[in-house]
């Protein structure tokens, strides 16, 4: 009967300690996954940080391409202006140079016709 006891209190020991491992043990898993999921949030706070500061450099990056843009048809705009107006002052040259010759051709005529009487 005493034996009977001891083994029964031996049994109930044996039941407490592994109630009590167990428990330390789930609680050791439970501190680890609190860990994992506190690095965890970490990583996701780094990367959303990361994320938003890309994506202002993405929009200041798309403003000045915009910009660029902008400048470069106004450039077009500037060079087209230019090209027409120098093709105008060839025009207007090549007309003054005509109505010049025509002018020298006419006094060299007149003064030829003068020489002559």
């Amino acid at each position: 009967m005493i034996m009977n006891l001891n083994l029964k209190l031996l049994k109930s020991t044996l039941c407490i300690l592994s109630v009590l491992v167990a428990s330390f043990a789930r609680a050791e898993t439970i501190e680890l996954l609190q860990k994992n999921a506190s690095a965890a949030y970490e990583k996701m706070m780094e990367s959303k940080q990361a994320a938003e500061s890309l994506m202002k450099d993405v929009t200041f990056a798309e403003k000045k391409l915009a910009t660029a843009k902008q400048k470069m048809i106004e450039a077009e705009r500037e060079a087209e202006t230019a090209r027409r107006k120098s093709e105008q002052a060839r025009v207007a040259m090549q007309q003054a140079t005509s109505r010049w010759k025509q002018a020298s051709d006419t006094l060299a005529n007149e003064w030829g016709k003068s020489e002559i009487k």
